[in-house]
């Protein structure tokens, strides 16, 4: 457990909000530093529709950020990656793997998943585009029935390396029954297989426990979903392969970026304790959603959610 009452706070800190036009505000990096140090951390919120937001606050090196702001990027269509040594090729995958373990984990609770959804096959989808057209088609035929939810979804190679099946996150009810009848015609069949005859199977399940808030469970089927999708871009990545869907009508709120003015860890997680409130902060301290390291590159996590029966004011 983190003590955050060794962080004395003291006088209202001014934060330099960056205008929404800003490039850092979408995630890329600039050189237009606030103050004068070479090192300065720059914090950023992604909010969440229905409350609640994740923020990561990280130190980062100013001429770093100038080398790349300055590199010549070719426009349009991503070109195939030019050979690397065993080492970079591994990195680079990590960083993909993050990058999008990041992007499911906020869609995720965006829509406060609160169902996993598992479909696999009899050794059918051995194809990774067979394996994207049978989705496309169980999905097109769930909306005919008039049975259409939100989604998160994540292919996942079964461990022979021969087949593929689906996680998906899911919000709200939906009936087994229909999803696999849809799921066997979308896999070849008539819809009605049973048993041996089955060309696939449809698991759905909640991760909800007695008395847990949906915050909580919403958090947990977020990172079991970003578990998978790690795992598929270091294990079995392809070059301009998607590795998750998710429709078009999920919009995460615009990602918000700020300077911070502090210079050291302890100063960075007193102004943040400032900027998000105390009770906040405690908040995430429970529940154990705030993390602090200085491995690498220091860096501070939090993530807070509102709780149903006690939600607190977002500070934005």
């Amino acid at each position: 457990m983190i003590n955050l009452d060794k962080f004395i706070i003291g006088g209202e800190v001014v934060h330099e909000t960056l205008p929404s036009d800003h490039p850092l505000v979408r995630g890329q990096p600039i050189n237009t530093p606030i103050y004068d140090q070479d090192y300065q951390w720059r914090l950023k919120i992604q909010a969440f529709t229905q409350g609640g937001f994740e923020a990561k606050a990280v130190l980062v090196n100013r001429n770093h950020l100038n080398r790349l702001v300055n590199l010549n990027r070719e426009r349009g269509k991503r070109p195939a990656p030019k050979e690397k040594d065993e080492e970079a090729t591994k990195r680079d995958l990590e960083k993909c793997a993050y990058r999008a373990a990041r992007r499911v984990r906020h869609l995720c609770l965006e829509i406060r998943a609160d169902r996993l959804l598992t479909l696999t096959s009899r050794n059918l989808l051995t194809d990774y585009d067979q394996l994207t057209a049978t989705w496309k088609r169980f999905m097109r035929l769930l909306e005919s029935a008039g049975e259409s939810f939100e989604y998160v979804a994540v292919p996942e190679l079964h461990k022979n390396g021969e087949h593929y099946h689906i996680h998906a996150a899911i919000n709200g009810f939906a009936r087994v029954e229909l999803l696999r009848k849809c799921w066997q015609i979308a896999l070849g069949g008539k819809g009605s297989e049973r048993g041996a005859d089955a060309l696939g199977n449809v698991d759905i399940k909640s991760t909800r426990r007695k008395g847990q808030h949906k915050s909580k469970q919403a958090i947990g089927v977020a990172k079991y979903i970003s578990k998978y999708i790690t795992k598929s871009y270091i294990e079995h990545h392809q070059f301009n392969r998607k590795r998750y869907w998710a429709p078009r009508s999920i919009k995460l709120p615009e990602t918000t970026a700020e300077w911070m003015q502090a210079e050291y860890l302890a100063d960075a997680v007193q102004e943040l304790y400032s900027r998000f409130d105390t009770a906040i902060m405690v908040e995430a301290v429970k529940d154990r959603s705030l993390y602090i390291t200085e491995a690498n590159v220091p860096m501070i996590f939090m993530r807070y959610l509102p709780n149903e029966e006690k939600p607190l004011p977002t500070p934005f």
